[in-house]
């Protein structure tokens, strides 16, 4: 078979990202296209935009299905691929953060897997199908970053692949292959405006080893794009899609003022400032300083995404690895207010070794945030998650293992926190819990007025278009947060 003639299906089932496309789909298709010759009509991500999927997909006839799955959605990703087998013949292939972090946990419905940083293996795979039509055993053996079934009870992984060593080698991701629903003009909470936005990211991987975050395992060492192909990435996006609005996904995109004067520099020689509004991303707290909030000014960076994680400098110590405090994160907040900029955060409730007073200390620390004008802070479960410390924690107490229901990790699973102490009453727990989500409600309702109150022809276009999607958002996010 003609390599430019094969097809590749990608799919992603992720549901709780809102209109946060699947960026790493998109980048392994654009490889497979500049690096493997293969036809931009010849490869489909197929995502929770697609109407009928398994029949849309059946009428694409592809060659390869591609799977890619966070933990949460493993076990959603097998039922799919079961119920999809029925009709395909084609080689099923798992890949992303779940399988790289938990290989033990492959499930024969696939054929293989692709552990850690996609691109150049499954190059490979792709020119080795189009050559042979199948994959052998002996050819799979010769292939870096691979998990696959040689008998019914014997998984073989082949060696680790490295890193792609400069990310600038990549190609630019083709943001056309995305359903053109994610480049609609849609809401912004973060800065009260309605505006057409890409996500992306500008660097892999992240130098901290925090107790709940498998990043650095997925990733390995941390690397940069230049700020260059950056700023291309996003004169791309405006010029073919009409962006002016961007929100960076990067763990560490705030790394330093020198980083942000490059980005600035690139930024201002490819004209993206005539016509990007806003920019948001995620910052760390310990990094926070007058400079750094003046660069982010001139970045036009107008809110900021940080995981302050707790109120509890003893918890904060713990899954932080000493890298913050509770006073620490109050000054970032401070810093942001005082060069208007947006804060927005996460919190966790149910960590090891964490007290009922501790999380009473969560919830003051919301109140502080609250009085200095934080935008929104939404909190979650603490959650173990494979590759992580939390991970180990949770099997050492029996409360996952390598086969389970997945839909048990949930961030949202308050009803039996699998990390909690089992000393901690769990009605105080809820409680608790449940007093820091109200407090929380009253900012996103605040948030949600702002908004409303600024754009109200907007918004009553906005929801005449997708009532369905905005009554589900407002009973989500603003009921049950």
């Amino acid at each position: 078979m003609q390599r430019n003639n094969l097809k590749i299906a990608f799919i992603s089932l992720q549901e709780d990202a809102e209109k946060v496309p699947p960026l790493g789909l998109v980048y392994l298709a654009t490889y497979l296209k500049e690096k493997a010759g293969i036809e931009h009509e010849n490869v489909r991500i197929f995502d929770r935009t697609s109407s009928n999927m398994n029949e849309s997909i059946k009428i694409f006839t592809p060659d390869i299905i591609g799977f890619t799955s966070m933990t949460i959605d493993y076990g959603k990703v097998i039922k799919f691929a079961k119920e999809l087998k029925q009709d395909q013949n084609a080689p099923f292939i798992i890949g992303g953060v779940h399988i790289s972090s938990l290989p033990e946990s492959f499930s024969p419905i696939f054929d293989l897997g692709v552990l850690g940083e996609g691109e150049e293996t499954l190059k490979e795979l792709v020119l080795l199908y189009a050559k042979k039509r199948k994959f052998l055993i002996q050819d799979l053996k010769g292939i870096k970053g691979l998990i696959f079934p040689i008998d019914k009870q014997e998984l073989f992984l082949t060696p680790r692949r490295e890193p792609i060593e400069n990310i600038d080698d990549i190609p630019i991701p083709d943001f056309k292959l995305l359903d053109k629903i994610y480049f609609q003009k849609m809401e912004n909470l973060s800065t009260a405006n309605v505006g057409r936005r890409l996500h992306l990211i500008s660097s892999r991987g992240c130098p901290y080893k925090c107790l709940f975050c498998s990043t650095s395992h997925f990733w390995g060492k941390i690397r940069f794009h230049s700020a260059e192909y950056t700023a291309r990435m996003i004169r791309k996006a405006i010029d073919e899609l009409g962006v002016n609005s961007v929100g960076f996904l990067d763990d560490l995109f705030a790394v330093s003022h020198g980083r942000l004067s490059l980005l600035k520099n690139a930024f201002k020689n490819y004209g993206l400032f005539e016509h990007i509004q806003s920019i948001d991303c995620t910052q760390r707290t310990d990094l926070m300083n007058d400079r750094i909030c003046e660069a982010l000014n001139e970045l036009k960076i107008t809110a900021l995404n940080f995981g302050f994680e707790s109120g509890s400098d003893k918890v904060l110590k713990e899954i932080k690895c000493h890298t913050t405090s509770v006073d620490i994160n109050k000054n970032a907040i401070l810093l942001s207010k005082k060069h208007g900029i947006g804060v927005f955060g996460s919190l966790m409730y149910g960590v090891p070794n964490e007290t009922i007073e501790d999380m009473k200390k969560t919830n003051d620390f919301i109140d502080f945030a609250i009085e200095h004008r934080a935008k929104y802070i939404w909190s979650f479960i603490a959650t173990p998650f494979p590759a992580t410390p939390f991970w180990k924690i949770a099997l050492q107490r029996g409360k996952v293992k390598n086969k389970m229901d997945w839909n048990l990790l949930s961030i949202h699973n308050v009803e039996n926190p699998l990390l909690l102490d089992e000393d901690i009453d769990r009605r105080e727990f809820k409680k608790v819990f449940f007093e820091g989500r109200k407090k929380l409600r009253k900012m996103k309702i605040g948030l949600v007025k702002e908004f409303i109150l600024k754009n109200p022809i907007d918004t009553l276009n906005l929801i005449t278009k997708s009532p369905g999607y905005y009554f589900n958002r407002v009973i989500k996010k603003v009921f049950k947060q």
